[in-house]
């Protein structure tokens, strides 16, 4: 596990418990589009106790890479907890949680889903603006809470994936390249062991 993934376990594990004030915290996370929103400054404590190390592009500022990436994923975490009584009820586990693109393609098998399906994630996979990203998989978490709010999704690694994602061109596409597997190979892996079972 790396860094990225500790550091935002720790602090959904910490969200997670019924004793804080973790409502006022998912709330100005849903409502801030980034860390430098005014909403976000109530998120600041919690994600600052965390995150200790310095970005190598991080200036002092401007949030620095790992922020972004984590925030993000803090973000996705917030969008689908809301309302959501079955995510509440239980444990946060990452080790039995699927990546976000791997949720998404359980919901590709649905024909009416696939074509509009398809067509967001092919947008995400297509470039490399870390902001577009950003937007893009807070809004594929509320399709999959929209269609399975029974499943588990794994912050820790879409954060670690978007922290890379920001390390250049390169970096950006082995990320785009790992996201577009999950997406289509496990499909397909899907449908070729159901159509063995026929």
């Amino acid at each position: 596990m790396t860094n990225i993934e500790r550091n935002t376990n720790k602090i959904i594990k910490k969200l997670h418990e019924r004793g804080g004030n973790d409502k006022a915290i998912l709330s100005a996370l849903r409502r801030s589009n980034s860390i430098l929103s005014r909403q976000a400054t109530i998120v600041w404590p919690l994600l600052f106790e965390y995150i200790k190390e310095k970005d190598i592009f991080g200036e002092n500022s401007k949030q620095t890479v790992s922020e972004r990436a984590i925030f993000t994923a803090l973000r996705c975490y917030s969008v689908f907890e809301q309302g959501n009584d079955i995510e509440r009820d239980r444990e946060y586990d990452s080790e039995n949680a699927q990546s976000l693109f791997r949720n998404l393609s359980f919901l590709r098998k649905d024909e009416h889903l696939r074509e509009a399906l398809d067509r967001r994630v092919q947008s995400v996979l297509s470039t490399t603006n870390i902001e577009a990203v950003a937007r893009s998989v807070v809004s594929l978490t509320k399709i999959i809470k929209a269609n399975n709010p029974a499943t588990k999704i794994n912050y820790p690694e879409l954060a670690n994936d978007l922290y890379n994602f920001q390390l250049g061109f390169e970096a950006a596409r082995k990320v785009a390249i790992k996201w577009g597997r999950e997406y289509f190979w496990l499909n397909d892996e899907i449908n070729s062991k159901e159509s063995r079972e026929d």
